[in-house]
């Protein structure tokens, strides 16, 4: 892969995956086509890889060193953008997500999810540790020596056919484990994730976000400035089942610099009861473009949920394909809009 699919794959691992050794042991088979630099090693080590992430990263950058160098660093600080550039972008992705449900046509396409679990204790005798991480979220780190498993272990998978109307998005599932089937998500007895559409747009824009700089990364060609943002309870639309709450949540949106464009958006929830059973929550959402009816969206092309309780953490990974216009053909049925979902 490039230097630039490398920091993508890390930046968004790092959203979905707290287990600083697992990320480290994905990296393990990866081979690069380009240079891998320290610069670009220490500033994923800024926005969050832990000790052994940046152990196998400096490994990569070792047997790169011969390779051409990218056409120009995928993540960094500097240029650090002045505040009137850095205001102009803001008040561009608040213009872009106000407009982004209003400019969606009503769509269909297919939802791909593969479910993952595994397994761990916190604080094992073999010497699994929970730290704070540099943004502030909670990263796994165990010894060699520590017993519980935590390899993610396949654990199912799904597609679903999502209709989009009147802006809000309903789903069928059509196939569980590779067989066919037909039942609405509501009914359908898995723990699962969905609102990717405008969920996660209206979640951090609608909620009196603040947002301040972070750093430049450039994913497919694209750079994109990258702001954290937080939102505290009392704003925040963001819930959670166990027990019902509603809690602040903190993250990084990912958006053209000029158009203000949202190209990828990472939710992380914060504030969680220290009595509750679920201990981490995090969320990413990555955009591309589709054409429907002849016309360009940028709409979800990828999607990632984590979640951690006391004894086992969960992830899906999400795909979306064939976008098509809602119409007569379309075949999607739903059950009564008054039904609630769990």
């Amino acid at each position: 892969m490039t230097v630039s699919d490398l920091v993508s794959t890390v930046t968004a691992a790092l959203a979905v995956d707290r287990d600083d050794k697992r990320i480290a042991h994905s990296l393990e088979t990866t081979h690069l086509s380009e240079r891998l630099s320290e610069a670009t090693v220490g500033m994923l080590r800024q926005v969050g890889a832990g000790r052994e992430t940046v152990r196998e990263l400096h490994k990569l950058a070792r047997k790169s060193s011969a390779f051409p160098p990218p056409s120009e660093e995928p993540i960094a600080a500097t240029p650090e953008p002045t505040a009137g550039e850095r205001m102009a972008t803001i008040q561009a992705m608040i213009r872009y997500a106000s407009e982004y449900v209003a400019s969606l046509p009503d769509f269909v396409c297919a939802r791909d999810d593969r479910q993952f679990l595994a397994g761990f204790t916190a604080r094992s005798s073999g010497g699994s540790t929970e730290t704070m991480g540099p943004d502030g979220i909670p990263v796994i780190t165990a010894d060699e020596s520590s017993e519980p498993d935590r390899r993610w272990r396949a654990t199912g998978s799904y597609t679903a056919e999502v209709a989009y109307t009147e802006g809000a998005d309903r789903y069928k599932v059509v196939r569980v484990d590779g067989k066919p089937a037909m039942e609405s998500l509501e009914r359908f007895d898995r723990k699962v994730s969905w609102g990717e559409f405008s969920g996660a747009m209206k979640e951090v824009f609608g909620s009196a976000a603040s947002f301040e700089w972070d750093h430049w990364e450039a994913s497919g060609g694209k750079r994109s400035a990258v702001f954290a943002y937080s939102t505290d309870a009392a704003h925040s639309h963001y819930s959670i089942c166990c027990p019902p709450a509603v809690i602040a949540h903190r993250g990084f949106v990912y958006a053209d610099p000029e158009s203000g464009e949202v190209r990828r958006i990472v939710i992380y929830a914060t504030g969680l009861a220290k009595s509750a059973p679920i201990t981490a929550l995090g969320n990413v959402v990555d955009y591309g473009e589709a054409a429907i009816g002849g016309r360009r969206y940028l709409l979800p092309r990828r999607a990632a949920a984590y979640t951690r309780t006391r004894t086992a953490e969960t992830r899906e990974e999400i795909e979306y394909r064939d976008y098509r216009k809602f119409g007569a053909d379309a075949t999607v049925t739903f059950p009564a809009a008054a039904q609630p979902r769990p």
